[in-house]
């Protein structure tokens, strides 16, 4: 397998699978019609998604999909036009859908908004109030106040890109998104694809490989430190780019010299075990090789299934691979 096979299936293996996408939808169209419910008080104008799902920048494992729920505003201002505080709207929300069967036990507030937790995702529903000339007031974090929000601003501009791009610009972004998960997503999600945004405004490229490696060979001119949760966390997150692009560098060095084998182990160190390093159907064959007795090991220390020195026969499971 080459080092743009292994990409390509990477892709792949952290991207959304039919099955998962019919789910959701299901789970939409069950929260979307309780709360468009006359009976729900809670007077929702229309709903929709935001976020990583909306933007097809989600990835596997799930979590959580984002449902702006626009209200209407006449019926939540008072006597003088104003509108309550947002934990009041939360805690209606809260209480109505706690009251839903379907939802027992599985409603909690994760502020700034209501989060129902459905099997191996979250369903984050934000109340907002459109505002007139564009953008919403949402819950600001601290629940103090209203804040204005533009989620179909960060929606047209990455539609518009990943066009620019041939379709590629958002399977990067799923590919850093899946790095950062396993820094415990020290970079807001949606941050990542703004940087990506301004990235490939500017830079072309022909295939994952290239992509991934202009967004973090750029992103530190992109990145800012208010987009994070403190300084310290912004500052932490360049050092991890900075080590990144120096394996990414070393890989490279490592396809120029003929050594793809040790470029692709050096993915796999950035990426984790979603990155393949070898053919499926060949881990089959070495699986079976082991449990025949077949398999050699080379002096040069590969696996092989012609020459070198045997390996006793096992049985069970190999390396991930079952042959039920």
């Amino acid at each position: 397998m080459t080092l743009l096979q292994s990409i390509n299936q990477f892709v792949d293996n952290i991207c959304v699978t039919d099955r998962q996408e019919e789910g959701i939808k299901t789970s939409l169209d069950n929260i979307y019609s309780y709360l468009m419910d006359e009976d729900s008080g809670l007077s929702v104008e229309r709903n929709f998604t935001n976020g990583s799902y909306d933007r097809d920048t989600i990835i596997r494992p799930l979590d959580d999909i984002d449902i702006f729920s626009v209200l209407k505003r006449e019926d939540w201002e008072d006597e003088y036009q104003q509108l309550p505080k947002p934990q009041a709207v939360l805690s209606k929300f809260k209480k109505y859908l706690e009251g839903i069967a379907i939802y027992e036990g599985k409603v909690k507030q994760d502020r700034p908004c209501v989060t129902i937790r459905l099997s191996d995702k979250n369903f984050d529903i934000m109340p907002s109030f459109e505002q007139f000339g564009g953008g919403y007031l949402i819950p600001n974090f601290d629940l103090s106040g209203w804040t204005y929000a533009y989620p179909e601003q960060l929606y047209d501009n990455l539609e518009a890109v990943h066009k620019q791009r041939n379709y590629k610009v958002k399977q990067v972004i799923k590919a850093v998104k899946h790095w950062n998960r396993g820094l415990d997503k020290l970079i807001p999600s949606y941050h990542i694809e703004e940087a990506a945004i301004s990235i490939f405004i500017l830079n072309d490229f022909k295939n994952y490989r290239e992509g991934i490696e202009l967004w973090f060979k750029n992103a530190e001119y992109y990145l800012l430190s208010t987009k994070f949760k403190s300084n310290a966390d912004y500052l932490s997150a360049i050092e991890h780019i900075k080590k990144v692009i120096k394996k990414l560098d070393e890989a490279s060095a490592k396809c120029a010299d003929g050594k793809e084998s040790e470029a692709l182990q050096l993915w796999k160190d950035i990426f984790g075990k979603e990155f393949p390093t070898i053919d499926p159907s060949e881990a089959k064959n070495f699986a079976r090789a082991i449990g025949e007795g077949s398999l050699k090991v080379a002096a040069t220390g590969g696996l092989s299934m012609s020459t070198g020195y045997s390996i006793g026969a096992s049985s069970g499971y190999h390396g991930g691979i079952s042959e039920k």
